[in-house]
């Protein structure tokens, strides 16, 4: 009953939901960013660990958890070390042993002292904190939370380098652009999120001046003193196995043509290990730990002012900013333009027509954009994909994060929509935004947006 009254759902609906899942010979949840990107993202995905666990549906076939990661080798990149608070394979920076052991590998004192996540950085920005920032293929320009908050940053930045395939609305701002390379122009592996390491071999050579990413990286490397010479990508990749345990016993030749599960004992003749933790789980008593929850608000609720709550996400055709998929003339065909979707009863109340245009503001700015009537949103929901800088879903969304994870709450905020008229300009940047700098990026991508995005930029 109380999860009715916080959710909405039928209590006997989430009795037959409960009934399905406990009776079930073997259960698996999948869980997108719906889950993770909220200020209780940590403890969401706690509560799903526990259902399993206490059900049983973990360490056998058939069941488990399994988070869908939000873009390919984001697993490879975690196993990596590309995680503030964590050394390659999950240490942790502050594990003094850790730190020596890289140390004495790499000849350099590290800090010991977790670092910043990129929502972190923004404000440290502001704060007078960071002052210069390297980029590898991001967009924080329009991927990033609260983006008002995010252009003041990087205009703010003594010095920005943008390594990319694109001029990237964040390249835009930047002091030097390092032309990068595409995943057809270098060779390397990717790690899915069945932990499979897979192999990515060069087909094209890297356009113009374009260079590969990691000789771009080791040149810079080199510059500062450090004396990188890595020869390859093989190279790169055996001292990743050499300190990541779980990849022991991995090579790039017997990788083969379909890759290898990670951790594989016998890697020649076996695929690698399919159930990772079967009979006990990686903590000291090999016991699964749970971790009780309570139920929090999100950090805006809806309000008179503001009665609707925004969702932000993908769709299909577009990935992430679109700096990639709005390029190609075949999906911006058929996606080519920003949309609200808004439930049928909410579109009749409000006066909203599909194909109509629509005025969406919170309490950091507003966009116009067409109304789509779905059937899919229940009342009092919108749903705004943030692939379009004509129409930046996340100059409406907050920048609270969860205190655990460090994730910002994407999906959830409050806003208002009213219809708007065709014409009616967009207000991009808003009071806070600085401005001219935003104005003046806006311009000097609209040639690009124009010509290369099929026209569908303002």
């Amino acid at each position: 009953e109380l999860a009715a009254r916080i959710t909405g759902v039928d209590a006997d609906k989430i009795r037959e939901v409960a009934r399905l899942w406990g009776e079930a010979g073997a259960g698996v949840i999948y869980w997108g960013m719906g889950i993770s990107q909220h200020t209780t993202g940590t403890d969401n995905a706690r509560c799903l660990i526990a259902m399993c666990s206490i059900t049983g549906n973990v360490g056998r076939p058939g069941t488990g958890l399994h988070p869908l990661r939000g873009q390919n080798n984001v697993q490879g990149a975690s196993d990596a070390g590309l995680i503030p608070m964590f050394y390659p394979n999950y240490r942790p920076v502050t594990d003094s042993a850790t730190r020596e052991r890289y140390e004495e590998v790499w000849g350099v004192r590290l800090d010991p002292e977790k670092g910043l996540t990129v929502t972190e950085v923004i404000k440290s920005i502001l704060d007078d904190g960071v002052r210069g920032m390297y980029m590898l293929g991001e967009n924080p320009f329009l991927s990033d939370p609260n983006i008002n908050k995010v252009r003041k940053a990087l205009s703010k930045l003594d010095f920005l380098v943008v390594q990319d395939i694109f001029l990237t609305e964040t390249a835009e701002f930047a002091d030097v652009i390092l032309p990068a390379s595409s995943y057809l122009e270098k060779d390397g592996t990717y790690t899915n999120t069945d932990r499979r390491v897979q192999r990515g071999r060069k087909v094209f050579d890297p356009p113009g001046d374009a260079r590969v990413d990691w000789e771009i990286v080791q040149e810079i490397a080199r510059r500062l003193g450090l004396g990188w010479d890595y020869g390859s990508p093989r190279e790169i990749f055996d001292e990743m196995v050499a300190l990541m345990p779980d990849y022991t016993n991995l090579t790039y030749d017997n990788l083969g043509p379909s890759g290898k599960l990670y951790p594989v004992e016998d890697p020649e003749h076996s695929d690698g290990t399919v159930v990772l933790f079967d009979e006990r789980f990686n903590t000291a008593d090999g016991l699964a730990h749970l971790v009780p929850a309570e139920w929090l608000p999100g950090k805006e609720l809806p309000s008179e002012e503001f009665p609707f709550v925004l969702n932000t996400g993908r769709l299909l055709e577009h990935w992430h900013t679109g700096s990639m998929t709005r390029r190609s003339y075949a999906l911006d065909t058929i996606a080519p333009r920003a949309e609200v979707y808004v439930n049928p009863e909410d579109a009749a109340e409000l006066g909203l027509v599909d194909g109509g245009m629509a005025r969406v503001s919170s309490r950091r700015g507003s966009i116009v954009l067409h109304v789509k009537v779905s059937h899919r949103d229940a009342r009092g929901n919108v749903f705004i994909p943030f692939h379009f800088r004509e129409a930046a879903a996340n100059l409406l969304t907050i920048d609270e994060i969860d205190p655990f994870g460090k994730i910002p709450e994407f999906k959830f905020c409050a806003v208002n929509i009213v219809p708007a008229d065709d014409h009616e300009p967009d207000e991009v940047g808003g009071a806070e935004a600085g401005g001219a700098e935003v104005a003046g990026a806006q311009v000097a991508g609209a040639q690009v947006a124009g010509a290369e995005m099929g026209g569908s930029a303002k």
